[in-house]
């Protein structure tokens, strides 16, 4: 299923059955609340393919019907989705948390203070008031290196 990104208009591709020539292509598409479009026309582009620009309305699945000369041929389905809610709420296979939670860690690291207590090597990131620790760890000293542990956040 083709996931478009955002409320806009996006561009449908149609391959014709057996890529042909100078077909009458046309679709209906269903919202998704099931209100059903009107028919609407595809263009050639070349080689058998065609195109409609529609205007997707809002956020969901949509599905529509294809014909060719008026004949069924095929369904397809559509997918709509908010940019910022998809990159934020995806799941990160490689990290196991989610992109918004990812992105929080990062700026966090970046901005916030980090207090190392030389005597132990402990490590403490500190929340942006800075009244309270967010993550721990430690850092080894290794002589001509300091290798600081993975942090475990509360």
């Amino acid at each position: 299923m083709p996931t478009y990104f955002g409320i806009a208009t996006h561009r449908i591709i149609y391959k014709a059955e057996g890529f042909g020539l100078a077909k009458v292509v046309t679709a209906y598409i269903w919202s998704p609340t099931l209100v059903k479009s009107a028919e609407q026309a595809f263009t050639e582009v070349s080689d058998g393919i065609y195109y409609k620009d529609y205007a997707f309305a809002a956020l969901g699945t949509y599905f529509g019907i294809f014909y060719e000369g008026g004949v069924a041929k095929v369904s397809g389905a559509f997918r709509i989705v908010d940019v910022a809610a998809d990159v934020l709420t995806r799941h990160t296979p490689v990290v196991g948390i989610d992109m918004g939670l990812l992105l929080d860690r990062i700026y966090q690291m970046i901005n916030n203070d980090m207090i190392v207590t030389e005597a132990t090597g402990a490590v403490a990131l500190r929340n942006i008031a800075d009244d309270a620790d967010i993550a721990t760890g430690n850092v080894q000293d290794l002589g001509a290196t300091t290798k600081r542990a993975h942090l475990t956040w509360t």
